[in-house]
């Protein structure tokens, strides 16, 4: 028969937030530490709740799991902006080639060309 493990709330409290936070994926965290992935469901449920928070209090709870959420957000946006820059960067000098000002004589030689 198998022994039944027991985690502390800090092991599972780690887990969740890999999970929440998309650091780990929820399948391979169960793979890893060989643990069903219903039970991972079961402790972000509890999480959600504030059942691994050494403070009672729900509201305080909610309000660090909303902080923690938020971080999560903010730390996205900051990629996905520092992303677009990078790619302003890249595309401005391009564009610069593609403003030319054509005269008239640069005008009739297109359309030459087009026939």
């Amino acid at each position: 028969m198998r022994t039944r493990r027991t985690f502390s709330k800090e092991f599972k409290r780690e887990v969740v937030e890999l999970v929440v936070s998309g650091k780990a994926n929820q399948l391979k965290i169960s793979r890893k530490y060989n643990i069903s992935p219903v039970v991972i469901s079961r402790w972000k449920s509890d999480y959600h709740q504030g059942k691994f928070f050494e403070n009672t209090n729900p509201d305080t709870t909610r309000l660090e799991i909303r902080v923690r959420e938020l971080e999560r957000l903010i730390g996205e946006l900051t990629v996905e902006n520092r992303t677009l820059k990078k790619m302003i960067v890249l595309v401005e000098p391009q564009k610069k080639d593609m403003r030319q000002i054509f005269t008239s004589a640069d005008w009739e030689a297109s359309r030459r060309d087009a026939k």
